[in-house]
Order: structure tokens, then sequence, then C-alpha cells
């Protein structure tokens, strides 16, 4: 009979403790995000990574370019304009030497440029939520993508009713301008010694001479410099609701392919539809 010997099991005092142990590196689905590019069938898979990862600088890098150029393009005109019309107004009532004439130029001023600050950053979020992979995620259903379009169309109307109304402050500015510039071709040209105001629309205001005239002319140098710089930021705004026309305009209809793509990826009997398809897989970065 033959005896075989066992090895005694180890005592737990001589096991590592647990801590050392450290788990395998697994992927699990949920850190697997799916990207598609391009078309349907073919899609981009990146590992390891999850929305939280990505962090604030990933969000602001999805805002369109085109948008956030024309939303910084409003901010600096509508900065210009509120400091130089504010200015501009209170040396023009030292000018004519009557402190209630348009008094109440600031407060209109300041609320019309809250109110363009408050739609452009509007305009710019909405933008953001149409363009590219967002508004694949947002507007990803039928009821969403309408939602999405009527919302362009809402934001369509408020940028073209403040392109016409920066259009017609512009044709404003120009009086003042025009009337400073009439002021330096008095003084300087035609070496005018009196100014009646009442032939320019002043009423009860008596002619200016001598030593007057020339004070006048100093502040109204000022004034044109005013003046000037509130015309330039006027024409930025508007420039700014162009921009904002386009980009709007490139998202409405990009949303409204998507509707045509969905439907087309399970309908292919019409050439037509499936190269409308085709096309409407191109992201917007508007």
């Amino acid at each position: 009979m033959r005896v075989v010997k066992r090895n005694k099991p180890p005592s737990t005092s001589s096991l590592p403790p647990l801590d050392a142990y450290e788990p395998t590196p697994s992927f699990y689905y949920s850190d697997i995000v799916p990207t598609i590019r391009g078309s349907p069938r073919s899609y981009s898979v990146e590992y390891g990574r999850s929305e939280q990862d990505r962090g604030c600088l990933a969000c602001m890098a999805s805002v369109p370019c085109a948008s956030l150029i024309a939303w910084i393009i409003m901010l600096v005109g509508i900065g210009g304009f509120t400091a130089s019309m504010i200015i501009g107004v209170r040396r023009l009532r030292e000018m004519l030497a009557d402190p209630d004439w348009m008094y109440m130029m600031e407060d209109v001023t300041i609320g019309i440029c809250v109110s363009v600050v408050v739609v452009g950053t509007f305009l710019l979020v909405v933008a953001s939520l149409s363009s590219g992979k967002n508004s694949r995620h947002v507007f990803s259903t039928t009821k969403k993508n309408a939602f999405g379009r009527s919302l362009n169309i809402v934001c369509l109307i408020f940028a073209y009713t403040f392109h016409v109304v920066w259009l017609l402050i512009c044709c404003a500015l120009t009086l003042p301008l025009f009337l400073l510039i009439l002021l330096r071709i008095l003084y300087e040209e035609y070496a005018v010694e009196c100014i009646n105001l009442q032939n320019y629309g002043f009423p009860n205001k008596e002619p200016i001479c001598d030593d007057r005239l020339y004070l006048f002319w100093t502040q109204g140098k000022e004034n044109l410099i005013c003046f000037g710089a509130t015309f330039v930021s006027a024409v930025l705004v508007a420039i700014s609701m162009v921009h904002f026309l386009i980009a709007i305009g490139a998202n409405y209809k990009h949303l409204k392919e998507t509707v045509f793509a969905t439907y087309n990826a399970y309908n292919h009997n019409d050439v037509d539809d499936v190269r409308v398809s085709r096309n409407s897989l191109l992201e917007t970065k508007m």
C-alpha cells in the first residue's frame, strides 16, 4: 500500500491582503460610445470615454463656428453702441445747454441693448442644438424634429426683425453725423462767425457767435467721434444679424433633410429620395 503525502493548504496569515489585488481592466457597453459618420451603415466606436469625461471643453467645441462668430460680432457692436451712444447724448446736451433734451435716451438705449443680447444668446443656443451631432441627439424623433424646425422659424423671424430695426437705427444715426459734419465744414472751410440753430430744427435757440462758437465746435468734434463709433457699432450689429440669418437657414434645411433621410432609410424605391438621403447626412456647422 502506497501512502501519498498531501501538501498542507497555505495559512491565511501568509496570503496577501485583499487590497493588493488589482481588478483587471474591462470595457462595458456603457463605456462604448458609437458615433455615426457618413452613412447609417458605417460608424466608428470610441472606447473608454463617457459623456462626463469629455467635460466643458468638448461641449464648447460643439458650438457652431459661424453662429459663435455672429454672437461675438453682436457683443462687440452692442458694447460699442451702448457706450458711445450714452456719452454722445450727454455731450450733445452740454452743447445745446438743454439738460432735458432727449432725457429718456439712456434708458431706451440700455433696454434695446439688453434685449438684443438676450435674443442673440437665444439664437446661439438654438443654433448649437440644431447643427452637427447635437441635432441628432436633441431632435432625434419626428416630433422633436418638427419642434426644432418650428423653433428655427421663430429664430428666423427674430433675426430678420432685429436686422430691419438695426438698419433703421443706422439710418437714424446718419442725421446727427450729417449735422456735425456740416458744422465742421461751416467752421473750418467757410469760417462763419455765427450759427443760427433755428435753421437746423432747434427752436428757441439764440445764435452762437465768437467764443461760444469755438466752444461749440470743440464739443462738436468730440461728439463727431462718439456718433461715428455709434454708427459703426450699429452696422456691426446689423451684420451679425445677417450671419444669424444664414446660420439659421442652414440649420433649418439640415433638420428638414433629416426627416427625408429617416424616411428614405426604409424606402429606396425612388432614386430622388435616395439622392436626398445621401446629401442629408452631411453635417452643418452653422
